[in-house]
């Protein structure tokens, strides 16, 4: 069977004691239809226990229903569509209210909480189960368990959705952290030159633009119904030698079905990889000079001059004389102020606010019309998330942390430290 997406434990096995986990907790929910979004506090990790028992209950809701998505409640901005389940590790469940006003229901509520008799407690719409995961340290190696000992290097945020990537200790190898799932490994069949992880509707893969005997060629692991799967073009390096240097993100441009293509990052200059109607292939340097993710995961936002900064929810800014002027098409003008010495990384949003996200020289901060705060103290680079208020920085060769922007609160910790595991990570997904 071929599979449209990747599975929520894709390569990992976790053993037959969280598998009881999982037994238990579906007891109290009723079989689902379709493909679930589920929807997790994005606050910083409580403990292992709970995010363990929280993984299991993605893997609960995967089982009973066609498949799932994962993304915080900070990704979430549509109005209610019925098909949202919210994971809490609090009790009672912060409230969450979607666009149109409408509050998530109760019975498509899970709440988690540590026991004083050292239970976890599992709520569903007022039916409640216990159940004993193991120790804090065993949860901590059985949620890492698939990329201990692995490098990670050149961390990138390619999409809108809550996922990262990163290479892993050789050029064909990459590592893919989703949030609230375990990280895990792939090697491809090729060096990589540039990649992304996409999930919308029943849509869900990893794509990569690999090198396969002196061709370029678009791989896709997951859904296999995607006609960028049809891109290949000779080339003349070769992309092993270039794996030491970064990782491109890979852009899609799939809004029209007689021309589509992906556009990616090598030797200083945007590329775009295009088809168009009669199976005509081309290569050649891209005319815009800003090239992000779009909301929507198969289109990419270009700005030709470069003037103009993106930003999340459709906030453009640019320089408006002393200031920085932000706007969108139904909220009011906003005017930034950046003192002199500081760069201006990107724009962002600070809640339903538009916010520039500057550095002068380790320090990073995020500037409102009204506000400044600093989000870290970081020499190294600084990964900005196109759709979400994160930043991520790479604090070892094994820790990767995505930071809040209003705060600077660590809310994601992608680690891998301890021993390999000897085995190559490439899940098998047939």
């Amino acid at each position: 069977m071929t599979r449209t997406t990747l599975p929520v434990l894709a390569g990992v096995d976790l053993g037959t004691e969280f598998r009881s986990l999982v037994d238990a907790i579906a007891v109290v929910v009723p079989p689902l239809n379709g493909r679930i979004m589920v929807l997790l506090d994005d606050l910083p990790d409580s403990s292992a226990r709970l995010d363990l028992v929280r993984l299991a209950v993605i893997v609960m809701l995967e089982r009973k229903a066609e498949s799932v998505a994962t993304l915080p409640v900070t990704a979430c901005y549509w109005n209610q569509i019925g098909t949202e389940w919210l994971i809490s590790r609090a009790e009672p469940a912060h409230g969450f209210t979607f666009r149109n006003g409408k509050e998530h229901p109760r019975e498509r509520t899970v709440t988690l909480a540590d026991g004083d008799d050292g239970f976890v407690h599992v709520t569903v719409n007022g039916e409640r189960v216990e159940v004993s995961p193991p120790s804090e340290q065993e949860c901590r190696r059985l949620l890492g368990s698939e990329v201990r000992g692995t490098t990670l290097r050149f961390p990138i945020f390619p999409s809108s959705g809550p996922s990262m990537l990163a290479r892993g200790d050789g050029p064909r190898e990459l590592v893919l952290w989703r949030c609230g799932t375990p990280t895990v490994k792939f090697r491809l069949p090729g060096p990589v030159l540039a990649a992304i992880h996409v999930s919308e509707s029943h849509y869900e893969s990893l794509i990569t633009l690999i090198e396969v005997d002196q061709e370029l060629v678009v791989h896709v692991e997951g859904s296999q119904d995607l006609d960028v799967r049809k891109l290949h073009v000779p080339i003349d390096f070769h992309v092993a030698e270039e794996t030491e240097h970064n990782l491109s993100p890979l852009y899609l441009d799939m809004d029209e079905p007689w021309r589509f293509g992906v556009y990616f990052h090598r030797a200083g200059v945007w590329w775009y990889l295009q088809w168009s109607a009669g199976d005509h292939i081309t290569l050649e340097r891209s005319n815009a000079v800003v090239h992000q993710a779009g909301r929507w995961p198969f289109h990419t936002n270009t700005d030709g001059a470069g003037h103009t900064l993106l930003g999340a929810d459709y906030w453009y800014a640019a320089p408006h004389g002393p200031t920085w002027k932000a706007w969108h098409h139904d909220r009011h003008d906003a005017f930034i102020a950046v003192p002199p010495g500081e760069d201006v990384l990107g724009l962002a949003n600070i809640g339903d606010h538009p916010a520039l996200l500057t550095r002068e020289g380790a320090t990073v901060r995020a500037r409102t019309p009204d506000d400044v705060r600093t989000v870290v103290e970081f020499a190294g680079p600084v990964v900005r998330h196109h759709e979400l208020p994160w930043v991520a920085v790479q604090r070892s060769a094994h820790l990767i942390e995505i930071l809040d922007i209003a705060s600077g609160t660590v809310l994601h910790r992608v680690g891998t430290e301890g021993e390999a595991t000897g085995r190559s990570g490439r899940p098998h997904l047939d």
